[in-house]
Parts: C-alpha cells; structure tokens; sequence
C-alpha cells in the first residue's frame, strides 16, 4: 500500500513543481533557444557567401575562358594567313631558278607580286646573296616607293643552311606596317640555289585584329617573342602595358595585370602558330572594371536573394528578442543607476527567471560596492595624506641654501616635480680642499619608485663626494654602487657633478646622462656670450660600463652656470609642441648679464610653465644657477648671444 502511494505521489506532480516547470518554459533561455532556431539567420549567411564564392570563381573562370577564346581565334586566323603566304611562296620557289638571269625571273616575279594583294615586293636571291630579280606590286610602281632590303639576319641562314623565316612588323617606307618572309630555293638534288624575300603588307594582319574587337571595351594587338608591340587594332587612344610578364609566367596565358594607362586590366595571350621562341603572340585585354560587369551583376543578384532571406530571418528573430525587452530595459535601468555611483539603489525585476536572478545578483553586488567604496576612500585618505607627507620629506632633503657664503659663490636651485613626489635632486657640498661640489640628477620614471631611488642616489653622491676629489671618479663609483639596483629595478639615473674652485676661477664638470650645462658668460662691456659645453656620458646604473671624464671651464667674475633637468626642454602644450633646446637658447639671450641667480631660475620655470598652460607635466623640472660673484660692477644693460652649442641630452 505503502509501495503504491509512493508511485502515485512520483506520477502526479505538484503544483509547485507545475509551477517551475510552466515558469522553466518561458525562461530567457529557452526563448533565445527558439529564436535562434527559427531564425537561423547565421547558417543561412554561412551557406549564401559559400555560394557567392563558388558562383564568383565559376563566372570568373568562364570570363577568362571566353578571353582566351578570343585571343586563339585571332591567333587562329593570322596563323592561317601566314601558313597560307608560306605555301604560296613554297609553290613560287618550283618555278624559280635563282641561277638564271635576272631578265628571264622577273615576268615570274612580277606575275607572283600581282597574284596576291598582300605581296608588296619579291626579290630573289642567289647563293651569294645577291639580288637577281625584285619584283614590285603596281602601287609600289606607281607611287616610286623602293623595296625594303632583306633582312641580313634571315637572308643568311636561308642560303647557308636553309632556314626560313619572318621579320617583326616594321613602317614601310610609306608608313604602311610590312613584313618579310624569307625562304630557301632548292634545285631538284636538294642543293641550295639561293633565297627568295617577299616584303608583305600587314594590313589584313590589322583587319584581322580590328574584326576581333568589335566587343566594345576590348583592345587585340599583337606582339612579339621579345614582348614588343607589333601592331594593334588602333580604335581607340591606347598604350601598350609595360610589363607583360605576368602572361609567361608559368605557362599561365589569362591574367590581371597592370594595363598602359594605369588600370588593372584582364589579358588573354595566344601565340601564332608554329610555335617558337620567337613567334608572335596576339593578346587581348579588356579593363577589370568592364570585363568583370556580368561577373558581379550575377553575384549581385545572389547576394541580394540571400540578404533579402537573411534579412526575413533576422526580423524574425528580431521579433522573439523583442519578447525580451520589457524586463531587460528595467535591469538596464537600475544598472545604469549603479553605474552612476548611487549605490543605494536596487534593481526590481519579477523574479522567476535568469534576468530575475540577475537582478538579485547586481542588488547584492550593489551592497558589497557600497562598502568597499567606503573602504577605498578610507585607504586613499591615508595614501593622500602619505604621499602629502612623502612630498614635504623630499623637498626638506632638497638643500635650500648652499652651505657656503654668498661672497664665495651664488647658486640657487629650485625642483618641481611632476606629481605628489618625483625623481630629480640637487645638493650642494663643501669640499675639503676650499672647493665646493654642486650635483643634479634625474632618477628615470616617476612616483615613488623614482623618489626612493633619487634618496638613496643623493646619499650615495655625498658619501662618494666626501673620498673622491674629481667629478668623474665620483660618478664612476656611484655608477659601481648602484648599477645592480638601478638595473634590478629597469632604471637608471642621470647625475651631472661640477666642482667649482672659486678661488680659482674655474669649473671641473663631469655628466651622465644630463642635459649639457649651460654657460652664460659675462663681459665687462655690457654684452655676454652663452652656449652649452661639450660634457656628456652615459647615465649611471646602465649595462654598459660608463667611462665618465672631467671637462675644465675657467670662469670670470659674474659667469653663470645653468644646470637643468630634461623636464625643461621636453615640457609639451596642449598641442604636443616641445619647449625645445631652441626656445630655451633664445630666453637666455634676453637675460642681462648682471641678473640675479635667482631671477634666472625663477624666469626659466616661468617660461617654462607658461609654455606648457593646461598640458599634463610631463617629467620633473629642476633648474640651478650658479654664478661667481662679480669683483666690479659691469654694465647693467645688454644680453648674452650664442657662443656654442654642442650639449645634448645623452
């Protein structure tokens, strides 16, 4: 009893499960399902271009087919004119002896000239290849035109070994296009009496050409084993291709190639029998554009019947998608709210279904954002606040007063970087000897990463600085120090040393990687010179070993030195212009020779800044003057001109 209710309960479901599977029925899924079975708007598209293809290849090859049926049935006809003239000189050369007098042979010739129209002139020779008899046709006569003489090159195998042969088409000497044919005389025994040379006219060869063109759009012209233009149907302006190459290649006699005006053309080649490496050849071409107008107009045909069925079945699954829409525009609704950022929003769609489930999914994705939101702008508070502090440790480490007196020497330095922290530097130090030592670098790249690496570069310089006496040997031993973590880390860092002995009036610079440094040299006339000095190596932590060397500059009173980052000269405006080595080199012309180092820095960044209005930074900018302090007073007015400028940015 107990066996039989189970099997009822099992056969006759509940009315939830009815419920599920009516609500299952009418699920997004199965209605895509059915829409894109009763559409099946991608096979049908996949089937349609299969027959496009196979339409376009099968109309294509029937095209050149009826090409080349053209071009051999013009060949066809030539070759039997010529195999014609060939048999009627064969049957003139039985009744003519070239060893005869030339007064006996020409009524013969003569007789043979008029019996063709095409005959323009027959001279006989004799195995000497000698002329013993020319016979003209009566307009060659009349107009007092000569005979062309044979052609050596076929007159000469003809009498020594026998061999026949034809001449490429050539003027007349009446511009008419003529031809010659050569053939051997033989006596009865087989011996060779001589030759005989018949100059013929190419008009019917022209006629012949002109009959196969009557298509419009196509031009037949022949050519010959060399690929020269022999003559062509003449109906219309027309150059002949430069290039008939892709004809010969492989044996291949159809194909689209590059016509004589410029346009890609479709040609036909036939050779005139009797084949041979020298024989001619009749072509055919027609412009791609009109050759393939029937191909096309049956494809088009095709795939318009094919895009109309698409197309219905695309409405039709158009139709059932449409089916969708309602409960879709209320799910994209209540997501654009979330994606406006009002998280607090949620979207309402009857449940039942996957876009139901989906709306529960993005409701609960909603509450998870709106407390990660909160977390995020927590940890940016405390990496604003960081990155604020990061920023004022870095500008305290930058030096704000040189640890010498103004009287010795005036230097003033000012950085700014590109973002909250950035990768250029600069220090002053006293040496031990009197002298004092100013730096400037430029760490590669931006953010922390730079700003780490530009603390410990400036620590690693004044420990060097304190052992080491000249500039190169300091930027030799960071360049030891620090290569395998610059290069580690992909960076490197360009440093610029200068050591300036006040008292002696001079400068020792050694650079690598930085931007040249700038003289600006002072005259007791007003006027000053100013130019970039020839100092420059590799920037430390490279692969390769930098060989840094000292470069001496001897200073007068009230000569300034500029030391500049390359955020200077690669500062872009909003149209991506840079400021440039030569916008740089004019500002500094304007300066008089008697301003202030700090006037000079503040001037440059002005300029600088001014140039680069809303544009993004795009590296730090970082500028020192140094000067040796004027012993007189010179003159007020005047500029600096360019002395030299050989400095570039390594």
């Amino acid at each position: 009893m107990h066996g039989n209710g189970s099997d009822a309960q099992l056969a006759s479901p509940s009315p939830s499960d009815g419920s599920r599977l009516a609500r299952r029925s009418l699920n997004i899924t199965n209605r895509l399902r059915w829409s894109f079975l009763v559409g099946s708007t991608l096979p049908l598209m996949l089937v349609g271009t299969l027959l496009i293809a196979m339409l376009l290849q099968v109309q294509q090859r029937n095209a050149y087919a009826s090409q080349q049926a053209l071009a051999d049935k013009v060949a066809g006809n030539i070759a039997t004119f010529l195999y014609d003239l060939e048999q009627q000189l064969l049957r003139a050369t039985r009744e003519l002896d070239p060893t005869a007098p030339g007064a006996q042979l020409r009524p013969t010739v003569e007789y043979l000239v008029s019996s063709s129209p095409d005959l323009r002139a027959i001279t006989v020779v004799n195995a000497e290849g000698r002329a013993v008899a020319i016979g003209r046709s009566e307009l060659l006569s009349r107009l007092g035109i000569a005979v062309l003489p044979l052609e050596p090159a076929l007159l000469e195998p003809a009498v020594r070994v026998g061999q026949g042969g034809r001449t490429t088409i050539v003027p007349g000497t009446e511009g008419e296009p003529v031809f010659q044919v050569v053939l051997p005389v033989r006596g009865a025994n087989g011996d060779i009496l001589g030759a005989i040379g018949a100059e013929v006219s190419a008009a019917r060869i022209r006629q012949m050409l002109r009959l196969g063109v009557q298509e419009t759009g196509k031009t037949v012209y022949l050519v010959d084993g060399n690929r020269r233009l022999q003559l062509s149907d003449s109906l219309r302006p027309w150059q002949p291709p430069a290039d008939l190459s892709a004809l010969y290649k492989d044996g291949q006699t159809v194909a689209e190639y590059l016509g004589g005006a410029g346009l890609l053309v479709v040609g036909a080649r036939a050779p005139v029998a009797p084949v041979s490496a020298m024989n001619w050849s009749v072509v055919v071409e027609q412009p791609s554009s009109e050759f393939f107008v029937e191909v096309y107009r049956g494809i088009g045909l095709l795939a318009a019947l094919v895009g109309l069925v698409g197309l219905l079945a695309l409405l039709w699954s158009f139709y059932q998608a449409r089916r969708l829409v309602v409960p879709i525009r209320a799910l994209t609704a209540g997501a654009q709210e979330l994606a406006s950022g009002r998280l607090d929003h949620r979207i309402e769609v009857e449940p039942g279904d996957e876009l139901g489930q989906l709306a529960s999914a993005f409701n609960h994705m909603a509450t998870r954002l709106q407390h990660s939101l909160r977390e995020i702008e927590y940890q940016n508070e405390r990496l604003r606040h960081g990155l604020t502090l990061a920023r004022d440790i870095q500008q305290g480490l930058l030096p704000s007063a040189p640890p010498w007196g103004a009287d010795l020497l005036r230097v003033y330095g000012r950085s700014i970087p590109a973002s909250e922290v950035g990768g250029d530097f600069y220090t002053y130090l006293n040496l031990s000897d009197g002298r004092v030592a100013i730096a400037i670098g430029d760490i590669s790249g931006k953010g922390v990463a730079a700003a780490l690496l530009m603390a410990l570069t400036s620590s690693t310089l004044e420990s060097q600085a304190r052992l080491l006496t000249d500039p190169s040997e300091m930027l030799q031993a960071m360049h030891q120090a620090l290569r395998q973590r610059l290069q580690a880390n992909q960076m490197n860092a360009a440093v610029l040393i200068a050591v300036v002995d006040p008292e002696g009036h001079s400068a020792t610079i050694a650079n690598a990687g930085m931007i040249a440094p700038l003289l600006l040299q002072c005259r007791g006339d007003g006027q000053g010179q100013c130019g970039f000095l020839d100092v420059s190596g590799l920037p430390i932590g490279t692969r390769i070993n930098g060989l840094y060397r000292d470069v001496s500059v001897e200073l007068d009173p009230g000569d300034t030195l500029l030391f500049l980052s390359d955020g200077i000269v690669e500062a872009h405006n909003a149209e991506g212009e840079l400021f440039g080595f030569e916008r740089l080199e004019h500002l500094v012309k304007t300066f008089t020779p008697g301003m202030d180092v700090h006037e000079v820095v503040q001037r440059i960044i002005r300029a600088v800044l001014s140039f680069a209005g809303s544009a993004e930074p795009h590296d730090d900018i970082t500028v020192i003057a140094v000067r040796l302090p004027l012993r007189s007073s010179p003159a007020s007015a005047g500029t600096y001109t360019t002395l030299y400028a050989t400095g570039t940015d390594v």
